[in-house]
């Protein structure tokens, strides 16, 4: 008897803490969060403020208020780009502009200023370089990012290695890079949330090439190297998370051909120290790549 209450006082107390965590965490593998709190010119809090969020990108849109304690919350949030406007009577209405990105939470306070609603005052800021909400550390590589940065075979594991503690996996062992030293088979990949490991060896999915391609479908990478939230587990090394580009509330599409050919490489050391020096090998690549996206319905 006594076994069995304590069986169901240990299953009652998981599920609280499931449920408190599943209300806490405002960011996923798949979304981010934006944290705020509004503040009068003196400094005191403001609570039961309008907020409304909408979505430059799909006019997605959201309505909350600030709690007692004057703070906001908008939780599991698409990553891109929303305007946030602040409401209330005797101020100044605020608008104010902020990237989510992949995973993390985006700290946004914001101060009032006394006036008519009929004035705005609109800000614009880009995200912080360093997020004081968790202690995670983790890099976002943006879509310009993934289109200007060179990455040899277009293969978008490369793209983990722009971030601190990150490097290219050489020697023995398995794995294209390594983070903070670990070895290559303790990273873990996710594509839109879902594993995205080989099964066996624990890598990254790849083809016989052992390139894990298709940059050009990618709106945004994360790369975490500690992660400390719950959304983050089971790998002691990086955590690399992909997010594939969506439809907005306009058409858009690309279409890239990436061309390397041997006059574009320089010969081989080892070739030009023959007598006489020994030519470039014929090497050409040819890749191609397109995209096209767009609203199935506006808004």
């Amino acid at each position: 008897m006594k076994l069995s209450k304590l069986f169901v006082f240990i299953l009652l107390a998981g599920l609280v803490v499931v449920a408190y965590a599943t209300s806490a965490a405002g960011q996923s593998l798949v979304s981010g969060q934006i944290d705020g709190k509004v503040t009068d010119p003196t400094g005191a809090v403001v609570p039961n403020v309008s907020i409304n969020l909408v979505s430059t990108d799909t006019g997605f849109s959201a309505v909350t208020t600030t709690d007692a304690e004057g703070v906001f919350h908008f939780a599991l949030l698409k990553p891109g780009s929303y305007t946030v406007t602040v409401k209330k009577d005797g101020f100044r209405t605020t608008k104010r502009t902020v990237e989510v990105a992949l995973g993390q939470s985006q700290n946004l306070p914001i101060p009032l200023e006394v006036g008519g609603m009929v004035e705005t005052v609109e800000i614009t800021g880009a995200a912080p370089l360093l997020s004081t909400e968790n202690a995670n550390l983790a890099t976002t590589v943006d879509r310009n990012t993934i289109e200007n940065i060179p990455s040899p075979g277009q293969d978008i594991t490369n793209y983990a290695m722009t971030t601190p503690g990150v490097a290219l996996s050489t020697g023995a062992g398995y794995g294209n890079l390594t983070a903070n030293g670990l070895p290559g088979t303790s990273n873990l990949y996710t594509v839109n949330g879902n594993d995205y490991n080989d099964p066996y060896l624990n890598l990254n999915n790849s083809g016989a090439s052992n390139l894990l391609l298709g940059a050009n479908e990618l709106q945004e990478i994360t790369v975490v190297t500690n992660g400390y939230t719950g959304q983050y587990g089971r790998q002691a090394g990086a955590n690399v998370n992909y997010t594939t580009k969506g439809g907005t509330n306009s058409f858009h599409g690309n279409a890239i051909w990436y061309w390397n050919g041997t006059v574009m490489n320089a010969n081989d050391w080892f070739a030009n120290s023959t007598s006489p020096a020994t030519p470039r090998p014929h090497d050409v690549s040819n890749q191609w790549a397109g995209s096209i996206g767009g609203p199935i319905k506006k808004d």
